[in-house]
């Protein structure tokens, strides 16, 4: 048992070594043909431009979710640039086409990364920060240390630490290996990535029609799945406490079906900002972002309209 157990992890290491190499070799890999990368440290962050249209408004750095890049956003960014806002939308550490953390880099507050990206391009009183799920716990961090303007919220999923006991396991090369084996190849089953877009939006006509490359092209790459047990222990939790720093207007954006972020999360946020400006998406799961894009982008719009 234990020369089999040997076996399979060699084969697994060799698989995923060969994954990160085909993808890693190619040093002017540009995912989309707006992509743009800013260096900071060990880091290459992955973030794509949309321009405003007519007389510029304001700027949005927009963040994504969980398992989630830039391609989330490729519905609600285009609508708010047409209304005048430039959009920003970033891929975190580990995410999209962003780099992947491993234990031989010096790591950095993801937080740091995506406000250093923000000053390279506009000093940070002149932006609006918007977040999704994870993104919106990270967006949270931000908007307490730095004055942006407004606070968009998105079915936000507040972090927190993971057991430090774990780390041991998590971010071995064995698990790494075999986490990086089951998003290459895992996520080319399309069927099973559709059916995990229908419990994302709860619209099943959406997500029949939905191309699985924006998500699969991304934790197909580089060794995601290795990033993602590094990431376990390098995020930052969400510091729902000093919540009160936040010194700008906060919307908060939830959904009647989101089955990914449970009730004791929701009430977390809103406790933690309890003057926002609420909006509930009858009938929306946790990517609404996508499937109701119009709905949300009116919304938000009347907002920071306002």
């Amino acid at each position: 048992m234990k020369k089999i157990i040997s076996i399979l992890c060699v084969i697994a290491i060799a698989f995923s070594a060969f994954s990160v190499f085909s993808f890693a070799s190619d040093e002017n890999f540009m995912p989309y043909e707006d992509s743009k990368f800013f260096e900071y440290g060990d880091y290459d962050i992955h973030y794509r431009i949309i321009p405003a249209e007519g007389k510029m408004k304001g700027r949005i750095l927009m963040l994504h979710g969980f398992l989630c890049s830039t391609y989330a956003w490729r519905n609600m960014a285009p609508i708010l640039a047409k209304a005048g806002y430039e959009c920003v939308m970033a891929d975190l550490p580990n995410f999209g086409f962003s780099t992947r953390e491993s234990d031989d880099m010096t790591i950095v507050d993801r937080e740091i990364l995506i406000t250093e990206l923000m000053k390279s391009i506009a000093p940070m009183n002149q932006w609006i920060i918007a977040g999704h799920s994870m993104g919106g716990g990270v967006a949270v961090n931000i908007a307490i240390n730095n004055p942006v303007k407004d606070l968009l919220l998105y079915c936000p999923a507040p972090q927190s630490e993971f057991p430090s006991a774990m780390e041991g396991i998590m971010t071995s090369d064995i698990m790494k290996s075999v986490m990086n084996i089951f998003f290459d190849y895992g996520t080319r089953f399309e069927p099973l990535v559709k059916l995990i877009i229908y419990a994302a939006t709860m619209d099943w006509d959406f997500a029949k029609s939905y191309d699985v490359t924006g998500v699969t092209d991304a934790t197909q790459y580089n060794g995601f799945g290795g990033g993602l047990c590094e990431m376990m222990f390098n995020v930052k939790a969400t510091d729902l406490e000093n919540a009160s720093k936040v010194k700008c207007p906060v919307l908060l954006v939830q959904a009647s079906k989101d089955i990914i972020i449970n009730s004791t999360m929701k009430e977390q946020m809103q406790t933690a900002f309890p003057d926002a400006e609420t909006y509930l998406v009858e009938d929306g799961g946790h990517q609404c972002i996508e499937n109701r894009a119009e709905e949300i982008c009116k919304v938000t719009l009347a907002f920071i309209e306002k």
